[in-house]
C-alpha cells in the first residue's frame, strides 16, 4: 500500500513545492485524493486477504498439543477404586460374631477358663480393658476364654509382636482370625494349668532384655458334630498339650509363642 500511494504524493509534492505555480490548486488537490481513493478501493481488499484474522493467528501460534485424547473408556476405569471407604477395625470387628452366652450375666455365669470364678470376677475385666494382664496365668486364661467366646480383638491385643501370628496389618490379621483361627469346629471343655515357671525359676530375660517366662498346660477341645471338616471325630475330644512362652513389656504380660501337642489332631495350635 505505501509503495502505491508513493508516486502520487511524490506528483503531488513537486506540483506544489513553489507558492502560485498553478492557480488551480485546489482542483488538482481533489483530483488526486480521488485517484488514490480509486487506487485503494481494488488493491485494499488483496492486500487485506493476505493479513491473518484474529482466530487463524490464534489458531497458528497455538502448538499441537501432546495429549492424547481422553477415552471415555479409560475415564471410566479411573473411577475405579472410589465409592466406600474400607472398613476400618472396629467396624470389622463388630461385624464378626462371637460365642458370648445368649443374655448371660457375667455375676452368675461362671468364667469359661475354670478358674471357679464368676466371669465378671475373672477374665472379664481382662476383656473390656479395666485391668491388665499381671501374670502370665492372666494372660493364659483370658486367652481360652477369648478363644471359646470368640474374641478377636482380644486375642489380637494380647499378642506380643514377637509372636509368629502378630501382624502390623490389623485388618488383614483380624479377617484371617475370622476365617480360620478361632476354632469354630470345636467346643471348649477344660483348662488345666500344670506348670508354671514362677515354681521351677525357668523363666528369666529374653534377647531384648525384657522379662519372659513359660507356662505348661492342657486344653480339652469336643468336635462339633454340625462341622463336616472332622467328621471322623465328631463329638469326640481331644487334648492339647502347650508349653507357652510369655513376654513382660511395660509391666504386661503377653502371649509370644507356643510348643503344641495333640493326641488326635495334628497341626492344632492355640495361638
Amino acid at each position: 500500500l505505501l509503495a502505491i500511494t508513493a508516486t502520487p504524493l511524490n506528483i503531488y509534492n513537486n506540483i506544489f513545492s513553489s507558492e502560485g505555480t498553478c492557480r488551480s490548486q485546489n482542483m488538482l488537490r481533489s483530483l488526486y485524493f480521488t485517484s488514490l481513493l480509486f487506487i485503494l478501493q481494488f488493491t485494499s481488499p488483496l492486500l487485506l486477504s493476505n493479513l491473518p484474522t484474529p482466530i487463524s493467528a490464534f489458531a497458528a501460534s497455538k502448538k499441537p498439543s501432546s495429549k492424547p485424547k481422553s477415552n471415555p473408556k479409560s475415564r471410566a476405569s479411573t473411577t475405579k477404586g472410589f465409592g466406600a471407604p474400607p472398613p476400618t477395625l472396629d467396624d470389622l470387628l463388630s461385624s464378626f460374631p462371637n460365642r458370648l452366652p445368649p443374655q448371660h450375666d457375667p455375676d452368675i455365669i461362671s468364667c469359661p477358663c475354670r478358674s471357679g470364678l464368676t466371669y465378671k470376677e475373672c477374665c472379664r475385666p481382662l476383656h473390656s480393658l479395666e485391668r491388665e494382664c499381671t501374670s502370665k496365668v492372666d494372660v493364659l486364661r483370658s486367652r481360652y476364654s477369648a478363644f471359646s467366646y470368640r474374641l478377636i480383638e482380644y486375642v489380637m491385643r494380647s499378642t506380643h509382636p514377637t509372636c509368629r501370628d502378630y501382624r502390623e496389618d490389623k485388618v488383614a490379621w483380624a479377617k484371617d482370625l475370622n476365617k480360620g483361627g478361632m476354632f469354630d469346629s470345636f467346643e471348649f471343655v477344660d483348662l488345666t494349668i500344670i506348670d508354671d515357671d514362677d515354681e521351677n525359676n525357668e523363666g528369666g530375660e529374653d534377647e531384648d532384655g525384657e522379662e519372659k517366662g513359660y507356662v505348661t498346660f492342657k486344653v480339652t477341645l469336643r468336635a462339633r458334630e454340625d462341622k463336616p471338616m472332622y467328621a471322623t471325630v465328631a463329638g469326640q475330644e481331644t487334648v492339647i498339650t502347650e508349653k507357652s512362652k510369655f513376654i513382660k513389656e511395660k509391666g504386661v504380660w503377653k502371649y509370644a509363642s507356643g510348643e503344641v501337642q495333640s493326641d488326635r489332631l495334628e497341626n492344632v495350635k492355640l495361638n
